[in-house]
């Protein structure tokens, strides 16, 4: 049995980082009066029509863009988010050239620093600028839903499963990259992608977009209601989830998995242990 400490590691470091990044975001925007927290009920049906219509955007997108019309819409992705996390702290115009400069740097230099550097902003400024609209008890709902569609996709209609085969082939995973060696890190992100098709070992890990997401929007949330106990509680139930859904990949050998349902449950469970405690 090979548990791969490496690559839990590297995914750990990773995952945290985007994290800490959209707290950070998320704290900055709060203290300057930016959240606008919307009532549970009618932020549901808006978060859920929204996601519904980005779900549709992206399968269009990853289906039928070519493979440049695909980079211009990965690049709009980057983009928006990361001129979220430096116009937090920045005047807009030097936060817009340096979100453009993100961009650049990482179809500059495509390997797998670059790319997941721009994963890193791009994830943590949107779901700061989410944390920001949802309350605490809209996000818990919405983890339940989206942990039953993320089994569901996964293990029944399997299309999220050939989505992200589709964003591989394309050479632009909406994904963090986690090789096992640190010489890895300046791989070719397309190559990379290609062996990731053919992969049967778990050498490489990729965590999407989503599953980095939900948890830093829930601790940016928490935050604004609870304090920031709360949200470090979110970010340490979080990372057992993530070894949870390590465990099934190298242990059980699962070949995919749904990685939400998991981070959702122990980050829910941090933050009721959390809000007990305070």
């Amino acid at each position: 049995m090979d548990f791969k400490p490496n690559l839990l590691a590297y995914e750990s470091l990773m995952f945290l980082t985007v994290q800490f990044i959209a707290l950070f975001t998320g704290i900055m925007m709060v203290k300057a009066g930016q959240a606008e927290y919307l009532p549970t009920a009618p932020s549901l049906v808006w978060f859920f029509v929204a996601f519904l219509i980005s779900l549709g955007i992206i399968l269009l997108a990853i289906k039928f863009l070519k493979k440049s019309s695909f980079r211009a819409f990965f690049a709009f992705l980057i983009f928006v988010g990361a001129q979220i996390v430096f116009g937090s702290f920045l005047p807009v115009l030097i936060s817009i050239v340096l979100a453009a400069a993100v961009v650049g740097l990482r179809f500059w230099k495509p390997n797998i620093i670059t790319h997941n550097f721009a994963i890193f902003l791009g994830v943590a400024g949107v779901a700061a600028k989410l944390g920001t609209i949802l309350t605490v008890p809209a996000i818990l709902l919405i983890l339940f839903g989206l942990s039953i569609y993320d089994f569901i996709a996964v293990f029944k209609t399997k299309h999220m499963v050939s989505m992200f085969k589709d964003m591989l082939k394309k050479g632009m995973p909406l994904a963090i990259i986690v090789p096992e060696t640190p010489v890895q890190f300046g791989a070719n992100v397309e190559k990379v992608s290609r062996h990731k098709l053919k992969e049967t070992d778990k050498k490489v890990l990729m965590l999407g977009t989503g599953d980095l997401a939900f948890p830093a929007l829930f601790a940016v949330s928490a935050f604004a209601a609870n304090g920031i106990i709360a949200a470090l509680a979110i970010m340490a139930g979080s990372i057992v989830g993530i070894i949870f859904n390590h465990y099934l990949l190298t242990i059980k050998k699962y070949k995919v998995i749904p990685a939400l349902p998991f981070i959702a449950l122990f980050s829910a469970i941090g933050y009721f242990v959390a809000v007990l405690l305070l």
